[in-house]
């Protein structure tokens, strides 16, 4: 498997341990290291796994429904890093609140041996910005 299709496939595992809610599903694809970051979107950067898989855990405890599906994916590998930009889709549920959210996702992948793993995630929120309508433009 070349580099871009093996990162492709870590990237839908990442996306599938996130809408599972699996936090070993989740270890496996990322480096345990103090240097690694996560974004989530509206957060504060996270810095080292045991902050971030903390945020994970948090966030798998905290939603009753979470399916994520990453469209408009686009791979670039370059030696031993990778990233992938693309769209999350979300959904999500906790009691009778139900969201749908739309964000603008970076990963970053770092190979170690033959293994892609993630290193750095950045989503930040898709908003819809309408135009203000005043009096002259109404006219």
């Amino acid at each position: 498997m070349d580099d871009k299709a093996a990162v492709k496939e870590i990237n839908q595992r990442f996306y599938e341990a996130l809408s599972a809610q699996d936090l070993a599903a989740m270890e496996a694809v990322w480096l345990h290291e103090p240097w690694v970051r996560c974004v989530h979107p509206g957060w504060e950067m996270l810095t080292g796994w045991q902050s971030i898989r903390k945020s994970w855990s948090n966030i798998f405890k905290n939603a009753a429904y979470l399916k994520i599906h990453a469209s408009k994916v686009t791979v670039h590998a370059s030696g031993d890093v990778a990233w992938v930009v693309c769209t999350e889709n979300i959904a999500s549920a906790q009691d009778a609140n139900y969201q749908t959210a739309t964000a603008l996702a970076t990963n970053v992948y770092h190979k170690m041996g033959a293994v892609w793993l993630l290193v750095h995630h950045h989503a930040s929120p898709v908003t819809v910005n309408v135009p203000v309508q005043t009096s002259e433009s109404i006219q």
